[in-house]
């Protein structure tokens, strides 16, 4: 009998959808590249889970416009930018030359599918920044271990995914909570001639009654949304020792009150586990 359909692997999102159109107009921040002294806003977070110091060797797979992997070099890294996209590997080089020669001597952007992710003990510190959410768990699977392969001992994967417990759960409560607010808002617009919803009461309340987490180009390129506990679980199972947190910079008192576990990006900080529960060969 022929194999269900349910037993095969679902298609990794092509290269193609990760186009020049992708990465000047669909993907957020592009604004940390317009500018030379602009940083991302990642760079804080990624240092501190990643415990990246002066003078580590650092890979960065998933880099996009590179913005990350000039940002560590800045700070006395040397950078690997590893991306499958050509566009994106064509950006960051592009980005690069603006910098001084001692800043492009400590990077390097090459383009690389994970099957062909194949270093040894050669990092201190692995950046893995919002790329989790675009690729499947059998994919995860093959990335994860070719991490722990890779890494120094001692070193450092450093993860960070948007949060499903805040899509779902913090996200729609806060804008629930802030219903009263905004009905008041958008009414003085409409009085003040300046509100962009006043062609119909369907469009007005439409605008009003916003709940759900909005979607865009790039939120739909999301496929494999995790939990805190549920990447915690993935990750343990797969040779790392996780350690789990939320990061939300919102000041709205629910992010104050639940950012723990529903805040807005899930950050890990993994450590290669002597004894993993699984072989990476399983």
């Amino acid at each position: 009998m022929p194999a269900s359909d349910s037993t095969k692997k679902p298609e990794r999102l092509s290269a193609g959808l990760y186009d020049k159109n992708y990465y000047l107009h669909t993907l957020p921040g592009l604004d940390h590249t317009e500018k030379m002294d602009v940083l991302d806003p990642a760079l804080p977070e990624t240092i501190r889970f990643g415990r990246i110091t002066p003078g580590q060797r650092i890979l960065d797979f998933g880099c996009g416009r590179g913005a990350l992997v000039i940002a560590l070099a800045r700070m006395s890294c040397t950078a690997l930018g590893i991306d499958f996209s050509p566009d994106a590997i064509n950006f960051a080089h592009e980005y690069a030359k603006r910098f001084p020669k001692e800043i492009k001597d400590r990077v390097a952007f090459k383009q690389m599918r994970m099957e062909d992710l194949n270093f040894e003990a050669e990092f201190d510190t692995i950046v893995f920044n919002q790329v989790y959410e675009h690729l499947y768990d059998w994919e995860l699977e093959i990335l994860l271990a070719k991490f722990r392969r890779a890494l120094k001992p001692g070193g450092t994967l450093v993860i960070s995914t948007p949060n499903l417990n805040y899509i779902r759960w913090l996200f729609p409560l806060k804008r629930i909570s802030e219903l009263p607010l905004k009905l008041i808002k958008e009414t003085l617009r409409i009085f003040r001639s300046k509100s962009k919803h006043a062609s119909s009461i369907r469009a007005f309340l439409k605008e009003v009654f916003k709940i759900l987490y909005p979607e865009s180009e790039h939120t739909r390129l999301h496929i494999n949304l995790q939990t805190p506990r549920s990447i915690r679980n993935l990750l343990e199972h797969r040779g790392f020792k996780a350690n789990v947190t939320c990061v939300d910079h919102h000041p709205h008192l629910f992010s104050v009150m639940s950012r723990t576990w529903w805040g807005e990006t899930i950050w890990v900080s993994c450590q290669k586990n002597c004894h993993p529960e699984r072989s990476e060969g399983s």
